[in-house]
């Protein structure tokens, strides 16, 4: 485990994780003052305690046939929806006024919405160690950092672009290197696997950022 792997997997965590600290916030907006604090902590332990072992389980499944194809697909998925432009319904969030029922929202809220960033740091991460103090680390940040994370992202897009860029190129390492295509004879040479993940990271990061400047002209027109 490197400096380098653990700020790279916090880095992937924050990123994903732009619209978990408004649903914290919601979700405690009904406990009375002097006891939100202790929902928000209670809350985001617990967020840290169920995707730590939601990326111990998934973690186990990797080296089976065909997982790190699909999972790098889903990858490719959340490296396109972090850079494309689209617009988003607020979450559903039903706020508590009871410490213990803003801390279990909080948590399956920051759960359901966190998915994506699980498989994203199973994907990229090699064991469940750095996965967790990766996300022991990220998730404090994202809750009350997230103003000025947000600024931050909102005035250098290069920031996402560069994640999405990141994300795009474990998924392509993820499905050169996945073992069920052999079982096809699908053979990518080794002087390819570091070629296609960086190729393809490249192609989505250049296409969508064109996408987006086009959907802004078209905007500017009407």
């Amino acid at each position: 485990m490197t400096i380098l792997q653990i700020l790279s997997l916090i880095g992937i965590d924050i990123l994903l994780s732009g619209d978990n600290a408004v649903v914290i916030a919601l979700a405690a907006s009904k406990v009375p003052p002097h006891m939100r604090n202790r929902a928000i902590f209670g809350g985001t332990l617990m967020a840290i305690v169920l995707r730590i072992v939601a990326a111990t389980v998934l973690i186990q499944f990797l080296d089976l046939p065909f997982v790190q194809l699909v999972g790098g697909l889903i990858l490719l998925r959340i490296s396109y929806n972090l850079i494309a432009q689209k617009e988003e319904d607020d979450p559903n969030i039903k706020p508590s006024d009871k410490v213990w029922g803003a801390i279990k929202t909080i948590a399956i809220a920051d759960f359901a919405m966190s998915i994506d960033n699980v498989i994203a740091l199973s994907s990229v991460a090699e064991g469940i160690l750095p996965i967790a103090v990766g996300i022991a680390i990220s998730i404090p940040i994202i809750i009350f950092g997230s103003k000025l994370l947000t600024s931050l992202m909102e005035r250098y897009p290069i920031i996402v672009y560069a994640g999405a860029g990141l994300l795009t190129y474990a998924a392509g390492k993820m499905m050169v290197e996945d073992k069920g295509l052999e079982k096809f004879h699908i053979l990518i040479p080794d002087s390819l696997h570091l070629v296609v993940p960086i190729a393809m990271a490249i192609i989505l990061v250049v296409a969508v950022f064109v996408k987006n400047n086009m959907a802004k002209e078209a905007k500017a027109t009407i």
